[in-house]
């Protein structure tokens, strides 16, 4: 699935230490707006430095992203039925 929108918000940079790993991650989220009649905002992440700094996404940018949406089920735990 396809959304197209301008980025109307960078929102605060996160990162930390990967308990199993030992290494650092980044991740930065954005917020896009769709340019429709009844506009529609989406919050999406750039996971890793790299992909960050090659990206460079910022305030105004116009822009297209690519997502899938996955949907799981999980089974009623047995307390559910009460």
């Amino acid at each position: 699935m396809e959304i197209t929108g301008k980025i109307i918000a960078v929102l605060p940079e996160r990162g930390g230490v990967s308990q199993r790993t030992g290494s650092e991650w980044k991740v930065q989220e954005y917020v896009l707006e769709t340019q429709e009649q009844y506009p529609r905002k989406m919050c999406f992440d750039v996971f890793g430095a790299d992909k960050i700094a090659q990206f460079a996404i910022k305030i105004g940018d116009q822009l297209t992203v690519s997502f899938y949406i996955c949907l799981l089920y999980t089974s009623p735990s047995p307390r559910d039925s009460r």
